[in-house]
């Protein structure tokens, strides 16, 4: 969660489905509310990315997130969906200087809830209330869970979800990456060369990053008196025990849409429902990245939505 309130200028570094307009408890702080065209809720890259097109094009846009702009790609290493080589802090500094250059608004505090048919109000935690024409989501998604009883027990004494962060500690030691997808090979790939065995849980849609081993299987079992100390992992019906000392949770991994109205139609896991242009069943509210349906959890991908959406919402208000 944020500590910091308040906004400042970014220094350099499916199928619609009808819908209610959102929940009309507008509270009466018009005169202490900038006001924006669009305010973009999640400065990761897909976030980012729209927010300096929509920039770029003459609006006048508020990037809104509870952590430090470039999201989670900030603690990946090196990426590889690009013809140049970057590490996740390069790629966050170069997405959030673009935007400072551009002139998009960097505001950090967790949206609360958001209100209005158009204009419409984003509250936060911290209690501001900011306005704006249009909105975009862009939140991506929560942490990955197991799902399994003893999971919390185990956070942070053996189970990570930042590989990048956490790796150095079990230098030379055998580690599981639970999931095979989105994220999953990035973080394997960082923790070739410090950890011991490699395991990578899940079917990948690639080949597995070299020096990691890809097997099928889900883990259903944490056990270990002082931190973990082995997990038991199910496939095909069978349950096997097997030693390790971390996993990095990559599965489970639910959109960060707790925020939102119900009136806004989920799929069936939870992920916004978008048309073509991106956007809800809300008019003017889109949903750009990993937290809108049918999205590919690829950073890549995730540039380009952002790019489409933001087209899609300067069309939109310059009609």
């Amino acid at each position: 969660m944020g500590t910091t309130a308040g906004t400042r200028r970014a220094q350099p570094s499916g199928r619609k489905a009808a819908c209610a307009p959102l929940p009309n408890h507008r509270l009466n702080v018009a005169m202490l509310t900038p006001s924006y065209d669009v305010i973009v809720i999640g400065a990761g890259p897909a976030g980012l990315t729209a927010a300096t097109e929509i920039a770029r094009a003459g609006l006048k846009a508020l990037c809104l997130d509870k952590l430090a702009p470039g999201g989670e790609i900030i603690n990946l290493g090196a990426l590889h969906d690009f013809e140049e080589m970057f590490d996740g802090t390069t790629m966050a500094a170069r997405l959030t200087d673009d935007a400072a250059v551009a002139g998009v608004e960097i505001g950090f505090g967790e949206v609360s809830a958001i209100s209005g048919t158009g204009p419409f109000e984003v509250e936060t935690t911290d209690g501001e209330h900011h306005s704006a024409r249009s909105l975009i989501v862009a939140t991506g998604l929560n942490k990955g869970r197991l799902g399994i009883p003893g999971e919390e027990e185990y956070e942070g004494r053996g189970l990570s979800h930042c590989a990048n962060c956490d790796g150095p500690l079990y230098a030379g030691q055998p580690v599981i990456v639970a999931g095979a997808t989105g994220w999953a090979p990035y973080e394997a790939a960082v923790l070739v060369g410090i950890a011991g065995d490699i395991t990578m849980l899940g079917t990948p849609t690639g080949p597995a990053p070299e020096g990691v081993t890809a097997r099928p299987g889900r883990i259903v079992g944490l056990e270990g008196s002082n931190g973990l100390e082995a997990v038991t992992i199910e496939s095909d019906g069978q349950r096997n025990r097997v030693s390790t000392n971390a996993v990095f949770v990559y599965e489970g991994r639910s959109p960060a849409a707790e925020f939102l109205p119900d009136s806004l139609a989920r799929d069936a896991t939870g992920h916004i429902v978008v048309d073509a242009q991106g956007q809800t069943a809300q008019p003017l509210v889109f949903a750009a990245g990993d937290v809108r349906s049918d999205s590919k959890e690829y950073l890549a991908d995730a540039i380009a939505d952002g790019q489409r959406v933001a087209k899609s919402v300067v069309a939109a208000l310059n009609k």
